[in-house]
């Protein structure tokens, strides 16, 4: 990708990557906010930050987000393990090392 030296054409060439982003995203059956929202994270563009707040917060019809409800608790015990077999191997060093 060619390198352009005033910041107006690295702008321009970044809108244009967004403009495209959201048009690809938009074949593919994304809403206009998911695609700008994903957009502008991806091109690190400074106006994403409130832009994805709002995302998150409030949904196209401007109704609060459906919040899923929290994970159930699961308190089963860990199965007894077998104990590990013998293998020969020492657990500490040989009598002859600590003499």
């Amino acid at each position: 990708m060619k390198t352009y030296k005033t910041y107006q054409a690295r702008n321009a060439v970044k809108a244009a990557q967004v403009t495209n982003h959201i048009i690809a995203a938009k074949k593919l059956g994304e809403s206009h906010s998911d695609a700008k929202a994903e957009a502008y994270r991806l091109y690190n563009i400074k106006k994403a930050i409130p832009i994805l707040k709002k995302h998150f917060s409030v949904n196209e019809n401007r109704s609060p987000v459906v919040q899923l409800p929290p994970l159930p608790v699961i308190n089963t015990p860990f199965p007894v393990l077998p104990p590990l077999p013998n293998s020969g191997l020492a657990t500490s060093p040989p009598s002859e090392l600590l003499s």
